[in-house]
């Protein structure tokens, strides 16, 4: 064999009998599924509302459903408990007969709550239920004896939703629907319906 194949034999003998190479795959850990329910903002939170306040039975014949705005702040006691305020307010039209026409009074609700919830994922289903004080701006109902002269009540309230959290741990957007029972308004019922966003510090 000349001189000149001999590198080359001896490189062909060496990819012979050289074991195969076998590169080594290193996979990378699942990511966690985002956003994580665990780095939810806890503690104090505001919350603004917009919906609808209607009332049933006798003074549902004589106030037409109206359009309300709500406040809530409140604190995270637990990740499944927490204690809220609320102040809300509607304005409603006074559907009288004649010759009364054409008037419009506000009802405002002032209570304290507890709200119990359970998180899956970004969504949490609650529910919420309190006690406070709900007022009527003006007399108006007087004439068809739905109030008799007084403009305060005690107010109960009762009910629960749901709550979408956003890809920001501070925010998230809800729904929820309240029974809305005004004692001293001949035992006024009511249904309180709003969408929210919620901010959590």
């Amino acid at each position: 064999m000349s001189r000149a194949l001999r590198p080359l034999a001896t490189l062909a003998l060496v990819l012979a009998v050289a074991a195969p190479v076998r590169a080594q795959v290193i996979t990378e850990p699942a990511a966690p599924p985002f956003p994580n329910p665990k780095k939810f903002a806890r503690g104090f939170f505001a919350q603004g509302e917009v919906g609808t306040m209607m009332f049933f039975g006798r003074a549902g014949r004589f106030a037409a459903p109206g359009f309300q705005l709500g406040a809530r702040l409140g604190y995270d006691i637990l990740r499944w408990l927490s204690v809220q305020a609320r102040v809300q307010g509607a304005t409603m039209d006074a559907t009288l007969p004649p010759p009364t026409v054409g008037q419009s009074f506000q009802t405002y609700v002032y209570d304290a709550e507890v709200r119990l919830s359970v998180q899956i994922r970004r969504w949490q289903l609650f529910a919420e239920a309190g006690a406070g004080l709900g007022q009527l701006s003006s007399n108006v109902l007087d004439r068809v004896q739905v109030t008799q002269g007084q403009q305060l009540s005690l107010a109960v309230v009762a009910g629960g939703g749901v709550d979408f959290h956003t890809l920001n741990r501070h925010f998230s957007l809800g729904l929820d629907a309240n029974y809305l029972y005004l004692h001293h308004f001949s035992q006024t019922h009511g249904l309180t319906i709003d969408a929210y966003l919620r901010y959590t510090h």
